[in-house]
Formats: C-alpha cells, sequence, structure tokens
C-alpha cells in the first residue's frame, strides 16, 4: 500500500479491491477481494516487533507495553493510516499463533505451484 496510496489518492490509480480480510480503514469505499468477487483471494504484508528468543519475559512484557502504547496513540495510528497500514497490536502469543499460520499458509501455496527452495 504505502507504494501506491498516493496515485490512488492523487486518481492516478484506480483501486479495483483490497486483498486483505476487511475492508482498509484509508481506502473505505475500496472492496475486498471477496466482495468484489474473487473468493479465498487473501494477502496482507505485515510488519512485526521480534526480540531473541532468549530475551527475558520481563524485557518483553516492557517491550510489548510500550508498543502497545506507542500503536494504540490516535497520532500514531493516523499515520500508519496515511500509509495505507492497518495498525493493530497481538499479544506475543497472538503473534506466534498469527507467524505460524502464515507460514503454514504459505508453504502450502509454494508447494502447490511448485517453487523450488534457492
Amino acid at each position: 500500500m504505502p507504494n501506491v496510496i498516493g496515485l490512488i489518492k492523487s486518481g492516478d490509480a484506480r483501486p479495483l479491491a483490497v486483498a486483505s480480510d476487511k475492508r482498509m480503514t484509508a481506502l473505505p469505499d475500496v472492496p475486498t477481494a471477496a466482495e468484489a468477487g474473487l473468493k479465498n483471494y487473501e494477502s496482507a504484508a505485515w510488519l512485526a516487533l521480534l526480540a531473541p528468543a532468549s530475551t527475558g519475559k520481563a524485557v518483553l512484557d516492557r517491550l510489548y507495553a510500550a508498543m502497545a502504547e506507542a500503536v494504540n496513540d490516535p497520532k500514531v495510528r493516523t499515520l500508519f493510516v496515511e500509509q495505507g497500514a492497518e495498525p493493530m497490536v497481538m499479544d506475543p502469543q497472538g503473534l506466534k499463533d498469527f507467524m505460524t499460520s502464515e507460514t503454514t499458509k504459505w508453504a502450502a501455496v509454494i508447494k502447490k505451484i511448485g517453487i523450488e527452495p534457492m
């Protein structure tokens, strides 16, 4: 989204659908792929704050609290949305589960279409 949001807002590009499972805050009038008739099509870029596996729980808790506070700040949220991002907070276990799910989903796609390891 950050690469094209400017083109969309200027009118130089017209979005047909978003690949997320929900409409995007930055583009509320643009349907999802499912709403546009393309079922089972979902792909989204995401970013996460990670720490080494050896990081202690107290440090992880502090990092999580600081990150959650920042992401929930209205000014920060606005900056994310202006760039086409959907800011959200997942607790460490939720993020771990999400990453496992994404890895499983994309591994199946890679296998199905026959992409060979490099």
